[in-house]
């Protein structure tokens, strides 16, 4: 018997497959560029530090993906088997649990690790420029890979407990973060508590995360050799915990159980819902409104989450004002700070306004709802309004924040820079309405990529890339061939200048694929609300015809494997 058959089957797949090559092109490109566009940058640079500035930027995006990018990949392939009914036909057979885990593992990890082996020649470029030893970079790469390998595995044991694709995904980043920052949080909470505790490093070598640190031991003092190799050790060991975990459940996860409530859960419903007969008022409320409005806001644990996250960052923030209190309140952190409330709550409303169409979809829900006398706009409108009752107070607050931090830095600003307070104050208005259009953007196109898509992950990634992403590459593009250009003709590019550049980049964007998103709804939700994921994909990715289809009945969109 062969050992491990599905690990060999996928191999062999892959090496016939196209993507597997066209990823390794496309990694080894996105870090050529990258790279180039960082020495452009900090092209004045001596050779020497130019090489370190590079190394050290490309190792931090390098561990970063590295943990995104496993989860992201293996923390929906077991419970899309279980959805779908085809993972208990493998048992059928003489496969056991770890086959079945190792070969998940290899399929959905081998583009992902050829990508990231074709940026590790890029990352080589530093050692050519000095100031950068072979050490560093083997350090460095050991640490990617096995960074990687952690992430993976904790994917594929939050997919072996989970069924929903949510609920898998949030569930692998929430063990990652716990892997990632118990030690470290309870090695600071030490040092609060006891600061005459010099021993720092105790606690650390126990997460993962302090490795990407170790990497680079020769330039932080207080290191130790060790102190590299046992988080190494650590985290192949918390890596083969879960995969052996993973093994151990899959065989007695994949049947259906009979739904039993959740005792956490039902309290968190008694303490923060209303009694049954505030319920039922709320009920009849809603459909009143709307039918699809009260299918939408059933949970009403959705909006409480949000505002509990909103708060966990905010008591963060407020600790980290007690503690440093006169170096937290500098400019850099107020930036910092509102990037970081944008983007949770644009990448959540990505994933919230795709989610209900994509289930009722699969489900069928859809086309139930479509043989009644609710009309297609009715369903747009009580979908919206959902959202709107959701976000809306959550994106006032993150306003009032943005204003709060516009007010600080003002007065620093006037204080030590009075000639830049009119741009500080453009660049916050600047990027306040950018919020606004963005959260507007993102509900229509994440419908949209909802009603087009199979999975949530691939309808929030299809929405985010269009309206967060696009515009960014458009304006480093843009400003790479400008700064390029200066070189040779010396330009001097006035700041207030690309502010208005990138305002208007990112207006016209949100623009164009609002409309595009409101019209596709409007004119073609029947078609794609009743149409099945059975249509074919060309080598270039385009949705090939059915049989008997015409033209028309194809989305415009590009469909991922």
């Amino acid at each position: 018997m062969t050992f491990l058959p599905i690990v060999e089957r996928e191999l062999r797949v892959a090496s016939r497959r196209r993507s597997t090559y066209l990823g390794r092109l496309a990694g080894a490109v996105v870090a050529m560029c990258i790279g180039g566009w960082l020495m452009l940058g900090i092209g004045d640079n001596a050779p020497g530090q130019i090489g370190i500035i590079l190394f050290v930027a490309l190792s931090v995006m390098l561990f970063l993906y590295s943990l995104a990018a496993g989860a992201r990949m293996t923390a929906d392939c077991l419970s899309e088997e279980k959805r779908e009914g085809t993972l208990g036909l493998l048992f059928l057979t003489d496969l056991k649990g770890y086959d079945i885990v190792a070969g998940k593992l290899v399929a959905n990890s081998l583009n992902t690790f050829y990508g990231l082996l074709s940026a590790f020649p890029v990352l080589a470029i530093s050692l050519l420029l000095g100031g950068v030893t072979s050490t560093e970079f083997w350090r460095v790469s050991l640490v990617t890979i096995n960074l990687l390998f952690l992430s993976l595995s904790a994917g594929m044991f939050a997919s072996a407990i989970a069924r929903d694709e949510r609920k898998g995904m949030s569930l692998a980043f929430l063990i990652l973060l716990v892997v990632l920052g118990a030690t470290p949080l309870l090695e600071v909470s030490l040092q609060i508590a006891d600061r005459h505790r010099s021993d720092t490093t105790t606690l650390l070598v126990f997460s993962p995360g302090f490795s990407c640190f170790t990497a680079f031991g020769g330039r932080i003092p207080f290191l130790k050799p060790s102190d590299f190799w046992i988080p190494m050790a650590l985290t192949q060991l918390y890596a083969w915990i879960f995969l052996a975990l993973a093994s151990a459940i899959v065989p007695r996860s994949w049947q259906d159980k009979a739904a039993a409530p959740v005792p956490f859960r039902k309290f968190w419903r008694k303490v923060f819902s209303a009694d049954r007969k505030h319920e039922t008022a709320r009920r009849t409320r809603l459909l009143e409104i709307n039918p699809f409005l009260w299918l939408t806001s059933r949970d009403p644990l959705k909006a409480t989450f949000l505002w509990a996250t909103l708060f966990i960052l905010g008591a963060i923030w407020i600790w980290g004002l007690a503690k440093w209190t006169k170096d937290w309140l500098e400019i850099p952190n107020y930036i910092f700070t509102a990037v970081i409330l944008h983007t949770v709550l644009k990448f959540w409303l990505a994933s919230e306004a795709c989610n209900r169409f994509i289930e009722d979809r699969k489900n069928s829900a859809l086309e139930l709802l479509l043989s009644t006398p609710l009309k297609v706009e009715e369903i747009l409108r009580g979908q919206r309004v959902a959202l709107f009752r959701q976000f809306a107070g959550p994106v006032i607050f993150v306003l009032v924040v943005d204003i709060i931090f516009l007010l600080l830095g003002l007065n620093e600003n006037i204080a030590n820079r009075g000639d830049e307070v009119s741009f500080w104050v453009m660049m916050w208005l600047c990027g306040m309405f950018v919020f606004v259009m963005d959260m507007a953007a993102l509900s229509w196109v994440s419908m949209w990529a909802g009603l087009s898509s199979k999975k949530i992950n691939q309808a929030g990634n299809a929405a985010v890339a269009r309206i967060l992403f696009l515009p960014w590459m458009a304006f480093l593009l843009s400003m790479t061939v400008a700064g390029t250009a200066s070189l040779f003709a010396r330009i001097n590019w006035d700041e207030k200048v690309v502010l208005f550049y990138w305002f208007a980049l990112c207006v016209v964007n949100n623009l164009i694929f609002m409309r595009w998103a409101k019209g596709n709804l409007r004119t073609r939700f029947r078609d794609m609300a009743t149409q099945r994921f059975a249509a074919k994909t060309s080598r270039f990715g385009w949705m090939k015809p059915r049989a008997g289809a015409t033209s028309a009945d194809l989305p415009p969109v590009i469909t991922h494997r």
